[in-house]
């Protein structure tokens, strides 16, 4: 997932947190610039736009049209067509990255692996540090408990530290307000995007629905948008054949579910996913679903895979 860099990265000393220290660290691990373009990759820092001409990066093709430039004609499509078609490329240029880490309450858990959040968090700490390291501008928002820290993307490294303790506080800023709502929070987003915006949203999507998927279709619209849904396996499937205990905040709740509540359950879990998915064909938008045991950020030593 992360472009032209198969060196194992930095673990977190703990699985339910990150540090100041540690996030800063991931400075010295950007993705070194490759021939390769993988999905999903931590990307170099001059992106390629929608803008169709004589760029670097073959595109689709077309019918041709008098006035196409003859060095652009898809030989092997004519002669397997008897028609003329001109290959499109998409020039490169430099765009502003936009990085939504989701640190909200529901992303502090994980019952195998690492915490929600920490990936989360790690993840945008090596998009803002691969930026900046291009030369390319980097702002974000993090959500936080309550409406979250908003930065404007800057190539500015101050700001970037800001961002970098920003996320660091997202462990350790625990006061009672209300929650925010991932859809709230791209309402007021949104008119700050300017068209061409590179933009990464790392969270559980807990709180997806028709109108969150709204906002992400027309924010597409106009901008590159990189979705990563970050689950663990407990919210995808209820444990069977035992009694299981959770408590917190003074409550507590016992799972002893039977063949149709797991079914029920699994259902609601899949639809969050369908939301998501459906924005999978939509152009210049990206999906992937990490589990918090099973993703591309780090290898643990001696080979095992954070279970």
């Amino acid at each position: 997932m992360f472009q032209g860099d198969s060196s194992p990265r930095p673990v977190p000393a703990a699985r339910n947190l990150l540090t100041l220290n540690e996030l800063v660290s991931l400075r010295h691990w950007p993705p070194a610039r490759g021939q390769q373009r993988e999905r999903m990759a931590i990307r170099e820092g001059h992106h390629l736009s929608h803008i169709r001409g004589r760029g670097m990066e073959f595109d689709d093709v077309r019918e041709y049209q008098p006035g196409d430039d003859i060095r652009h004609l898809d030989w092997r499509l004519m002669a397997r067509t008897g028609e003329a078609h001109t290959k499109l490329y998409r020039e490169e240029r430099e765009r502003p990255v936009f990085v939504v880490t989701d640190l909200r309450q529901p992303m502090h858990f994980a019952t195998r692996g690492h915490y929600k959040s920490v990936l989360a968090a790690y993840a945008a700490a090596m998009v803002m540090w691969t930026t900046l390291a291009n030369g390319d501008r980097v702002g974000g928002r993090i959500l936080t408990h309550g409406s979250g820290d908003l930065f404007k993307p800057t190539n500015n490294r101050q700001q970037v530290m800001q961002m970098i303790s920003a996320l660091s506080q997202g462990f350790t800023d625990k006061a009672e307000v209300e929650p925010v709502s991932l859809t709230t929070q791209l309402i007021e987003i949104e008119p700050l995007l300017s068209s061409g915006t590179i933009i990464y949203l790392f969270s559980d999507f807990h709180d997806v629905d028709a109108t969150l998927q709204q906002h992400l279709m027309r924010i597409a619209q106009r901008c590159e948008l990189k979705m990563v849904l970050i689950s663990d396996p407990l919210e995808a499937q209820l444990p069977s054949g035992k009694h299981y205990r959770f408590m917190g905040k003074g409550r507590e709740v016992v799972i002893d579910a039977n063949a149709k509540q797991q079914a029920h359950y699994y259902a609601q879990f899949q639809q969050r996913i369908d939301l998501l998915e459906q924005l999978r064909n939509l152009r210049g938008v990206e999906f992937a679903h990490w589990h918090s045991n099973q993703h591309p950020l780090f290898t643990l030593a001696g080979g095992r895979n954070g279970l």
